[in-house]
């Protein structure tokens, strides 16, 4: 016997609000990726020299939006992030109260997602400390992911038999890409390797790995302001193209024991294939082409697209197995 209050769980009411948020966050993660990747110079002419000059001492705190060619952007940005912290409070508030129906954990994360962006926001010390840009787009990523988990729970559950270890290493390596991809732009490397195959790298890459990915490490100015590159740079944007091979080499082998083994996933496969050719393309053109803002810009937002049919195709895919395959 279902109570009252499971009664008149306003089930519609609540999946708008989560398409609303995650809209929002769709349009915070695409303004926040092209604010950061123009305000370090991308798009810049004359490239490279130009990357990377631009004072890294940001005086603005608070709330005070900081003066500069993105101050309406910045705005723009700073609207959408209220809208969503509101709609996301709602979910909150929902789930809680008709929790009989729904369980409030993941609203509950999105919430405290939320608020751990706002107080980073606000914290913000310099542009110097990349693991504060990690923090920040992570954020997103992670809520976002939340509110696509939470729209996919509300909707009717048609799970087919899968290979969950293989979509799990498909998820996992995708994550480290992701990562990876984050903490090159906080480090500023986009003109460390000009050449599509190979980079200006250092002979001592292993000695440099542990320290050019050191969670505490600061990005060395000069007496002006300016950042001085160094091998870290060359390090960390070299393994976010290694870990894009690993990636190609799982996707091409998941996309195989999924079309010979279990048809009824291949939609959602096709989706992940598509959106990584589509990821993969765009990376070589930007590399090509200078490494122009609007290409990066959509590069970014592909990747998190990417990230959101992953988890589609993982959650189509239920524990069990057609006999005879175990993979």
């Amino acid at each position: 016997m279902t109570s009252k209050a499971t009664n008149h769980y306003p089930r519609q009411f609540f999946f708008l609000l989560n398409c609303i948020a995650l809209l929002f966050t769709l349009v915070i993660i695409l303004l926040s990726a092209h604010i950061r990747l123009g305000e370090s110079g991308l798009g810049c002419d004359p490239w490279p020299s130009c990357y990377a000059q631009s004072t890294f001492q940001d005086t603005t705190q608070g709330l005070e939006i900081p003066s500069g060619d993105y101050r309406e952007l910045r705005a723009l940005h700073r609207l959408f992030a209220s809208l969503l912290g509101i709609c996301v409070a709602i979910i909150m508030l929902i789930a809680v109260r008709y929790r009989r129906a729904i369980s409030p954990l993941l609203p509950v994360l999105m919430f405290l997602v939320v608020l751990f962006l706002s107080a980073l926001g606000v914290t913000t010390p310099t542009r110097t400390y990349p693991v504060v840009t990690l923090g920040n787009v992570l954020g997103g990523i992670v809520l976002i992911a939340l509110i696509w988990r939470q729209l996919l729970a509300l909707r009717p559950k048609h799970k087919t038999p899968g290979p969950q270890r293989l979509i799990r290493l498909l998820a996992a390596t995708l994550a480290i890409q992701i990562l990876t991809g984050i903490w090159a732009s906080a480090n500023y490397t986009a003109s460390a390797c000009p050449n599509l195959l190979t980079c200006d790298f250092i002979a001592n890459a292993a000695e440099n790995l542990t320290a050019s990915f050191d969670l505490s490490r600061q990005l060395e100015l000069d007496v002006t302001g300016e950042l001085v590159f160094s091998g870290h740079m060359n390090t960390i944007a070299f393994m976010h193209r290694l870990v894009s091979v690993a990636l190609l080499l799982v996707v091409t082998v998941t996309f195989h024991v999924i079309r010979r083994n279990y048809p009824a996933l291949m939609k959602p496969m096709l989706i992940v294939v598509t959106l990584f050719a589509a990821e993969l393309l765009l990376g070589v053109v930007n590399i090509m082409t200078e490494m122009p803002l609007w290409t990066n810009t959509l590069h970014n937002l592909l990747a998190v697209v990417l990230m959101l049919s992953t988890i589609y195709l993982a959650l189509a895919a239920s524990n069990s197995t057609r006999a005879g395959h175990t993979i």
